[in-house]
């Protein structure tokens, strides 16, 4: 069987799958993996908070104050992740491949250059930004050591928001299980090592963030690029016209925001 008959065939078992199953099965399904992802989210803000407390007073306080980041940078994520996410639900249900293609790879994409932006923007202002939040001078130095490694991080955090809603939406949600279970896992796992074997203090927690969000990214982004999904992520299928990119945001905007615009664009009419 060729590549082609190979990816047909899956493509059709998955419609199957999902078209054919009973509601409350498919719920149980898709649902119980999306609420331990949805848990483990949290993972991360609550064992670096655990382990920095024991460093410091001072130093416990540095992820609350950073945690403010990771929502915004998980809002832009979802925003992404859900827009493209619905579209590409719609389009393999209509069996339009191509279509899904245009809106993974540009919701992949432009959720990475978002990150790359915010990630950019909190290093070069990183000291004013962390005062915004709420630091005080004594927990600043901390925070700053903390907040560094989360922007290098931002680009992942993103993107891997996008893929994680696009296995969702496509059905697998265990694959998308796996990715941040895993993420979560070994960063409670680095975080004493890099904390207090290697004497990094709350920069070590900041690192074992990062690296563990870039190895979940990485886990997630390899399911598209071995073809267990049935749509595809590459720079040649990003959509030319903005008219898919403002649909993908349209839709990721929570709802009443949506209403807000919609209203607008009656009264201009």
């Amino acid at each position: 069987m060729s590549d082609i008959q190979q990816t047909k065939a899956k493509a059709d078992s998955q419609y199957i799958k999902m078209t054919q199953t009973p509601v409350a099965r498919l719920v149980l399904m898709l649902g119980i993996p999306t609420t331990v992802s949805m848990l483990i989210t949290n993972i991360y803000n609550m064992a670096d908070s655990y382990f920095v407390s024991q460093i410091s007073l001072s130093a416990g306080g540095a992820p609350s104050i950073v945690f403010g980041v990771m929502s915004i940078l998980q809002a832009f994520g979802f925003m992404f992740g859900h827009g493209a996410g619905s579209h590409i639900s719609r389009q393999l249900g209509a069996k339009n491949i191509e279509k899904a293609n245009k809106y993974a790879s540009t919701g992949f994409f432009y959720s990475l250059l978002c990150g790359t932006v915010i990630m950019s923007l909190g290093l070069i202002f990183l000291k004013p930004l962390m005062l915004l939040l709420g630091s005080t001078s004594t927990i600043l130095p901390h925070a700053m050591d903390y907040g560094f490694w989360i922007f290098m991080a931002a680009p992942a955090m993103t993107a891997s928001c996008v893929l994680n809603n696009i296995l969702r939406y496509e059905g697998k949600a265990a694959l998308a299980m796996i990715g941040l279970t895993t993420g979560g896992i070994l960063n409670i796992i680095l975080d004493p090592i890099f904390i207090f074997y290697l004497e990094m203090d709350i920069s070590g927690a900041g690192l074992a963030t990062a690296v563990s969000q870039y190895i979940s990214f990485g886990i997630l982004l390899s399911v598209f690029l071995l073809k267990k999904t049935q749509s595809r992520i590459s720079i040649f299928y990003i959509a030319d016209e903005f008219g898919t990119l403002w649909e993908i945001i349209h839709t990721g905007l929570p709802a009443r925001r949506r209403l807000q615009l919609r209203r607008k664009e009656v009264f201009t009419r």
